[in-house]
């Protein structure tokens, strides 16, 4: 798109990328099986037990013993499916537990890509209805040229107009922006 600009870099830390590559792993097994939405409800119902503060300690104690730790885990994930269990348990045994977020929202990016959906945040300073919002969706599409999402921010420090995020890039037509250009340009 024309006017986008890269945003700063995000920090691929090296638990953000072993997160993508548990993340990637996961979601080809998942593709293999022809069910992607499935194994995406079975990672966040991981997530969600795994984020109790009690559970979430318990399974990374160095006190426990890796056997109970694990037991503890997969006993919480009865119902699961064995591929489920089976990422809770490498995740236990290699104490990558803290990462079921970052896995869960890496997952979810892959899972976009695949299906051919773009997720865009747009930010403005006011609500918008359902028209214009209706509008921006279809013109970014159009754009795009594939199916967008959208989420919607109000941040009234914008003053006016709108900031569209899509991954790293950005198009801020915003009147805040415009107004420090203007500074930036009579300086």
């Amino acid at each position: 798109m024309r006017g986008l600009r890269r945003a700063p870099a995000i920090d691929m830390t090296r638990s953000s990328i072993v997160a993508r590559r548990y993340a990637e792993a996961y979601f080809a097994l998942a593709k293999d099986a022809g069910d992607i939405a499935g194994w995406r409800n079975e990672l966040s119902a991981v997530v969600d037990v795994f984020s109790h503060d009690e559970v979430g300690r318990a399974v990374v104690n160095p006190r426990l013993p890796l056997s109970q730790r694990v037991r503890l885990g997969l006993d919480l994930l009865d119902g699961a499916s064995s591929p489920a269990r089976n990422l809770a348990r490498l995740l236990i045994e290699r104490r990558r537990v803290p990462l079921l977020p970052e896995i869960l929202a890496h997952y979810d990016l892959l899972a976009d890509r695949d299906s051919g959906v773009v997720r865009a945040e747009v930010t403005t300073a006011v609500p918008l209805d359902e028209r214009t919002e209706r509008d921006i969706s279809n013109a970014l599409s159009e754009r795009l040229g594939g199916s967008v999402q959208i989420t919607l921010r109000e941040d009234p420090a914008i003053i006016g107009g709108l900031v569209i995020r899509i991954g790293d890039r950005v198009l801020d037509d915003s009147v805040r922006t415009h107004l420090q250009q203007l500074q930036a340009a009579l300086a």
